[in-house]
Order: C-alpha cells, then structure tokens, then sequence
C-alpha cells in the first residue's frame, strides 16, 4: 500500500468560533473537504463515509482534508488534524483520481480455469484504486485517533447484494419463452433491459413482463457518440415500451459502451439509473460527473463469453464444437457460483448480467444452477437494479455526527429517511462490526460489538488484449469518428423525422 502519510505541518491559527461540544471535543465524523477531486467526494459517497463541505466559520469536524494542488492553505482550527491529498497522491504508485476519473475501454481477457474470457470494459478497475484509496485513508485516520464509521452498502440485516439482469438483445420466442422458465420463481432477483425495436411487434411477450422489474436497452441495439442520435434511440424505446404497460426506470446501453453523450441524452430523457461496464465494473453504485443519472455496476463477464471462447477454441477442433461449449458451460457454472460465495462472503455486491436470446433461454441450466446456489445464502438481498436505486437514494440522504464518548462514540442520525433499514459499520483493521440505525442517537460501545472478519473477494485480474482489426472495425471507428468531430452531419435523417429513419432498418 505504500509507505505510511506523514503528519503534514501545522496550519493553524485561532478561531474563536470553534464548535464547543462533547466537554470541548469536535465531531470525529463528517470529514471535512475544501478543494478536494470530485473522484474523492464519489468515493467517500459509495464508501458511505460521511462529509461534508468546508465553509467558513466555526470548525465542522476534526479532521480537514484539502488539495493544495487547488487551495495551498486554509484556516484551521485548534484540535483540527490537516490532510493534504497531495501527500496521500505521493504515498501510491499512481494518482488514484486521475485513475477513477478515466472513462477509457480496453479489450481485456480473463482466464478462468482452462478458458480465456473476453470482454471490452473499463480500462480502470474502479473498484481496486477506490479500494486501495480508502485503506489508505481509513489508516491515516485511525492513526489521529479517528474512526472509520460508514453507512452499511444494503439495507441492515444484508451483507451483500444479488440481482441478475438479463439483456434481450433480441426477441427469439423460443429463447425468450424459455428464458422466463427458467426464472420462474425468482422474478424478483432479475431485471430484463429490452431492445425495444426486437419488441415492437412482440405484443404477447411484452405483456407477460407487466409487473417485472424492466429497463431500456434502446430502440436500436447500438451506443451512438452524438447526444441527438441517443436521444432519438431512448426516445423510440421509451415509447414503444411504455405503450406496452410497461415503466422502465433504468437503462443499459449495447455492449456496455458509455460515453458523455449517452449520459446527456439520459439525463434530458429522465432516466433514473444505467448500467454499463464500459464505465465501471464490479463497483458500488455512484453518480458520474455530478450527474442525477446513478450508475450501478455490474460484473462484466456473461455466460456469452464463455460460449464465445468455446467458439474460438472450436475453430481448430470444429468436431468438438459440441462438446467444447458443454465444457465451456460447467466452467461458467462453477465459475459463478464461487464468484457468488466469495462475494457473500467478502460482502460485496453480486450483480450478473447475461443475454437471453442464444445463451440463457438456448442454455436455461445455467441460470437455474446459479439461483439454486443463490438460495442457500440468507445474508444476501436479492433485489432487482431499480430496487437497488431507492436504496441508494435512501441511503445517500443518511447524515451522520460522531463524537469520541469515554471509550466508545454517540452516534447521531440527521434526516434519518424511511422505507429501508439502514445500519452503520464500524471498522478496527479487517475487522467490522454493524449495528442498526434505528434511533435518531445510538452509543457504540466497541467493547460490546460483535466484529468479523471480511476478507476482500479474491479477483482475477485481466490483461488487456488487442485483436486484430478487420475491416468492419476500422469502417465503424472511421465512422464514430466522424460523427463525433460534426455532430450535425450525423444521420441528419434521423433527427429530421423519426418515424423515417435508421432505426427501422
């Protein structure tokens, strides 16, 4: 993790106005940020680490964090302890908020077991640097005599989450039928993103989604770099699916892909969440430049991967085709499921994704051996994504103080929100105790806590790959290149009358 922060020189003066509270002792908790990185505010927000802004006057909390890079000096009051994010930048082998600011893909390759998975997704495992980041923070803080207090990530009893969503690329009946078959009785634990042009003459199959938890996958199935080309893809979908009984709250663009032109069009058509590993992947929740649109992560390889590298491998053995994609399919099997244990256990969220037509209705063992696997743990909410957003509404209007009580803290709750049990964790190293939040003051006594251990999921780590480029790739990157260097000239068509378009082709 790098060497240990130093104590950064003193930058004091007095202030009469501090804060006299707790025989004189200001509030562990909220941290206080002045001129800090967005990317350090939005990853103490999915931490659940409370803060808040510095502004002037009597002091807000013990510890004062700021960016010198930005603000060079600021008043601090006495008994204030002084973090300098650029010493905590030069403690890691690289700039953790350059990093979880990058919205670049790779082409990227796991190798699980005997086969080599591949996926384009975020060149940056978000969820490693956040997590290294905070392990350096939480030890920084715990050595001034802090703690480190955050809002639980689900709702109090969980440790973890689960839900599946399911892309329907297209409508295959037969695919589509057995799809539900085979989540029959776990309706509650999947949410079904449609390409609502794959659907628009499918009224029978979009009638049977009534009640479920559904999103948009777009009208066309395709991520376009010009905000006025999405608008026009979200809007058609919107319709054809509303028109349907259906409500979709929550979007996810085709293969993942993400682009600030996406989350403009997104946020103008009043989308509440989207998923797209292209951005982030196996990470908690959080909102992409300060944006009202929340992004939910997911895992980013799908039971079509291994059926893909089935494939790759088939080609020099084409009589073993057959056999090869059954191999390929225990893998998966086994492969998720020990995914799903070690989550459960690390407390991590579980959110899978996969694709119904030509892999999870061809295929519906799959599915069902994962959610055989799923209910033999109590501790995981099984949810659905849009579910998973109320929460993380919820949980994000939870504002917390804690003051140093004799030998434990008083933990006080503002604007405590209802519709979820929401708790608090305290950790002491590796080890967390939770306890609920279930009046607006509780006192935590360590001593009385129950703590456990919580490892962190082992992850296989991808190398990046670069395939070779054929010539459709090179056209379509030529392509998206010229129409995000002129907007205007893209599919003007398109924008001048959407009942005639590319969308119907």
């Amino acid at each position: 993790m790098g060497r240990r922060l130093p104590t950064p020189p003193p930058l004091a003066r007095k202030n009469k106005d501090v804060i006299e509270t707790m025989d004189g002792q200001l509030p562990l908790l909220p941290l206080v940020l002045h001129h800090v990185p967005e990317s350090f505010r939005q990853a103490l927000a999915q931490e659940g680490v409370p803060y808040r802004m510095y502004r002037p006057g009597p002091a807000q909390g013990r510890f004062l964090i700021l960016d010198s890079r930005t603000q060079p000096s600021a008043i601090v009051a006495p008994g204030q302890v002084v973090l300098d994010l650029a010493e905590l930048r030069r403690s890691l082998a690289e700039d953790p908020f350059e990093a979880l600011e990058d919205v670049h893909t790779d082409r990227l390759e796991w190798q699980i077991g005997a086969w080599r998975v591949q996926e384009e997704a975020a060149r940056v495992d978000k969820r490693s640097i956040r997590r290294r980041l905070m392990e350096e923070l939480r030890r920084w803080v715990e050595d001034h005599g802090g703690l480190w207090l955050r809002v639980a990530s689900f709702p109090f009893p969980y440790r973890s989450v689960f839900c599946f969503r399911i892309d329907h690329d297209q409508y295959q009946p037969e695919d589509f039928q057995r799809t539900l078959e085979a989540l029959a009785g776990w309706e509650q634990v999947a949410s079904q993103f449609l390409a609502a042009g794959e659907f628009r003459v499918a009224g029978e199959a979009l009638a049977r989604l009534r009640g479920l938890d559904v999103g948009l996958h777009g009208y066309r199935y395709h991520t376009y770099q010009t905000e006025e080309e999405n608008l026009v893809n979200i809007a058609r979908g919107l319709e054809v699916l509303e028109k349907a009984g259906l409500e979709p709250k929550g979007f996810a663009a085709a293969n993942g892909q993400w682009n600030r032109a996406l989350l403009s069009a997104l946020e103008k058509q009043g989308l509440a969440y989207s998923s797209e590993f292209g951005l982030a992947y196996d990470e908690l929740p959080f909102h992409p430049l300060r944006s009202e649109v929340l992004q939910i992560p997911v895992h980013p390889v799908s039971w079509r991967c291994f059926l893909e590298a089935a494939d790759r491998a088939s080609r020099d053995r084409p009589n073993q085709k057959a056999a090869l994609i059954h191999s390929a399919l225990d893998a998966a099997v086994e492969y998720f499921c020990q995914l799903l244990q070690n989550r459960a256990m690390a407390g991590e969220p579980i959110l899978l994704y996969g694709h119904a037509a030509g892999c999870l209705g061809r295929w519906p063992r799959v599915l069902r051996a994962v959610l055989e696997h799923l209910a033999d743990y109590g501790s995981i909410w099984k949810t659905t994504l849009t579910e998973m957003y109320r929460w993380w509404q919820i949980r994000s209007k939870v504002h917390l103080t804690v003051y140093q009580d004799g030998e434990g803290y008083q933990v006080l709750t503002h604007r405590k929100p209802a519709g979820f049990r929401v708790a608090v964790e305290l950790w002491r190293g590796g080890l967390v105790a939770m306890t609920p939040l279930d009046r607006a003051r509780i006192d935590l006594s360590p001593a009385t806590l129950a703590f456990e251990k919580r490892t962190p999921a082992p992850q296989l780590r991808p190398v990046r790959i670069d395939p070779p480029e054929g010539f459709r790739q090179r056209l379509r990157r030529w392509w998206d290149a010229q129409r995000q260097a002129d907007p205007e000239d893209a599919h003007p068509e398109v924008l001048a009358d959407p009942g005639k378009n590319a969308f119907d082709s």
